[in-house]
């Protein structure tokens, strides 16, 4: 059976910040675009039954080793399910590797209107977790928000990572929809196998729909499946070393029962410290939504379940920590990711600043819950330096990566806005190249 064919400038493939981006800015220039996402576009956001359907394997993806992974396979991929902090690129990537996206970062601040939510918005968990930071000693401050304060609905906490239903919080969608008002082309549900290659240039993919295969030529392939997703389609195209030396942020949440409105009657990750991320840590308020928090108590903490009917008053604070680059993803899937020494001490020591800020904030210390180390941020596995260059370029011609898979190490913060800021340094180097080629014919 022949494969359905399609012509464009440039294919993108997958839809989340990174390829989300890079697709927007070559449509507003006039190129032919086509963005593909294995997932479909999910409506009625912000309840559990719409998160499972989004999260891959239903959430209970895992590691060999054990680590919960959760995955995002929806139009907007990760920005559905994020928490919508907006952190400012680490700037080793200037200092290393000569990557300055503070321009980009400008631009996008301005345009998206990333600011801390105003003090009326923060839950008041939010405002005595703060306070009892600074009591201890741990300065807190309000952090930057891909939220729109004039949508945002404050009682709603608990469930901003199934989803928002408001559109308050910002999502790749936007991007999407900027993308086909400027003449691209959204294609959801279709799975690429591999990239098309010959004589060492990439010149399209071939992917699966419900419809049959699909073949789509194209001048430029840029690969956005995320740090888990990409790798699997560079190793089917013939880079067999993608997917080594990944990293997998771990993190744990430390929660505790007071007599307050808790963690979720708030915005997540409203306010939270960076002076620790020296050593690698980072914390910031965050809380399960109750359905995960109910089976996450029920398989690590079954003698705390009773806490679950003190949901509301519950305060919570995530310890995420950057780790090093020993695990792997196969072929078909499959992640290796060893928990070392340096890790357990950095998650040991954030679980226990959080305990004694979770005190002086009210909690009763026999409330108190250590959850299980799980992994977010997955990347790493086609970094720069080994598997793209600099331009973002594998070294199949024509063949590039935009997601967390080109981050060279862990950036120990959220990645958002350093993903949209690297899609759109590639946008311009592309349309920049072609400006180029143009010239010299």
């Amino acid at each position: 059976m022949c494969p359905m064919k399609r012509k464009a400038d440039a294919v993108v493939v997958g839809s989340g910040p990174g390829g989300a981006t890079v697709a927007r800015e070559l449509a507003r220039a006039g190129k032919k675009v086509l963005l593909v996402e294995k997932g479909r576009r999910h409506e009625m956001l912000g309840n559990h039954l719409t998160g499972l359907m989004i999260a891959d394997k239903m959430g209970l993806s895992f590691t060999e080793e054990g680590l919960n992974v959760v995955r995002a396979i929806t139009a907007g991929g990760s920005t559905i399910m994020y928490c919508g902090a907006a952190t400012e690129p680490p700037e080793w990537l200037k200092r290393d590797y000569g990557i300055d996206l503070s321009p980009y970062v400008n631009e996008i601040i301005e345009e998206l209107h990333l600011e801390p939510l105003p003090d009326e918005l923060l839950g008041t968990s939010s405002h005595r977790l703060m306070e009892a930071a600074d009591a201890r000693g741990y300065r807190f401050e309000k952090l930057r928000k891909f939220i729109d304060p004039a949508k945002c609905k404050k009682r709603c906490g608990g469930t901003c990572m199934l989803g928002c239903p408001y559109g308050a919080k910002w999502s790749s969608r936007a991007f999407i929809d900027d993308m086909k008002a400027a003449g691209g082309e959204f294609l959801s549900r279709t799975d690429v196998q591999h990239v098309n290659i010959q004589d060492g240039h990439a010149t399209g993919i071939l992917a699966s729909t419900p419809y049959g295969l699909l073949e789509i030529e194209a001048d430029c392939v840029v690969l956005s499946a995320g740090g888990l997703g990409t790798p699997c389609i560079l190793q089917k195209s013939g880079i067999h070393e993608a997917g080594r030396g990944m990293f997998l942020d771990p993190l744990v949440f430390v929660t505790g029962v007071s007599r307050f409105e808790g963690t979720p009657l708030g915005p997540p990750m409203s306010v939270g410290t960076y002076e620790l991320m020296e050593e690698g840590i980072l914390l910031s308020d965050l809380i399960d939504p109750w359905g995960m928090w109910l089976l996450m108590v029920l398989l690590h903490n079954p003698l705390k379940l009773h806490q679950f009917f003190s949901y509301r008053r519950q305060m919570s604070l995530m310890v995420k920590i950057g780790d090093t680059r020993n695990g792997s993803i196969s072929l078909d899937g499959r992640i290796t990711k060893p928990m070392g020494e340096l890790e357990r001490f950095r998650l040991n020591r954030g679980a226990a600043i959080s305990r004694e800020i979770l005190i002086e904030a009210g909690c009763h210390p026999d409330s108190i819950i250590v959850g299980p180390v799980r992994g977010a941020h997955p990347g790493a596995t086609a970094p720069i330096g080994d598997i793209v260059d600099t331009d973002l370029q594998t070294r199949i011609k024509n063949l590039y990566v935009s997601d967390a898979s080109v981050l060279p190490k862990a950036l120990d913060r959220p990645l958002v806005l350093t993903l949209i800021s690297l899609g759109r340094r590639l946008a311009d180097h592309l349309l920049e190249r072609k400006r180029k080629d143009l010239e010299n014919v």
